[in-house]
């Protein structure tokens, strides 16, 4: 017996080391390190639309076209967009992302040419419009009509961190299918926008 002895010992050591790791592997599970985004997504699921990194490369002013056949917008678009197709770059989930690279500190002007899409459901859909976390303004975009919608950002919602991140919430969403996830659903397709300076006056 007292040559097994040590052996019983590692064993049991062994056997300590492994249930300690095991407890670290759980409590990393039940609360992991994990970005604000992350979490909002994967975790908490109170966001559709998790952020991919983008440089917003943007001049401003340009009105860029979002239809298949039109400009590249890849690096303005961080997450909540599908496409881009024929009749424009269609939202997907209930929250949509821009992103611009602009160290423009004075007031802007968005221009963004929307349609509805044409799913059952509400006559109009809302879109609240954030700019750096600040809402600008809400719109309501009617089924199946492209049309213009030019809101204000004001000094005070650029932080002055050389981005300009426009945030487009969709409460009326419409799912296009029986218990299809919301990360799908859909509300606007964008066809067009420009972001300038404001004009005085």
């Amino acid at each position: 017996m007292s040559d097994r002895s040590p052996l019983a010992l590692g064993a049991y050591a062994l056997a300590a080391i492994l249930a300690l790791f095991e407890l670290a592997i759980l409590w990393q599970g039940l609360h992991p390190n994990v970005s604000d985004d992350y979490r909002a997504y994967y975790i908490d699921r109170t966001t559709t639309c998790l952020p991919q990194p983008v440089t917003g490369e943007y001049v401003l002013g340009t009105e860029l076209n979002f239809r298949s056949e039109g400009d590249e917008t890849r690096e303005l678009r961080p997450c909540g967009w599908t496409g881009p197709a024929g009749d424009g770059t269609h939202s997907v989930g209930q929250l949509s992302r821009l992103r611009f690279a602009a160290s423009d500190t004075g007031p802007l002007t968005l221009m963004l040419e929307l349609t509805g899409v044409t799913l059952p459901g509400p006559a109009k859909q809302r879109v609240i419009v954030s700019a750096n976390d600040q809402e600008i303004g809400e719109i309501a975009v009617t089924p199946d009509q492209t049309e213009r919608f030019t809101i204000s950002i004001p000094a005070s919602a650029l932080d002055g961190d050389g981005f300009v991140d426009i945030k487009l919430d969709y409460p009326d969403a419409i799912s296009p299918g029986k218990r299809v996830s919301n990360t799908y659903w859909r509300s606007v397709k964008l066809t067009a926008l420009s972001l300038s300076p404001a004009v005085p006056g």
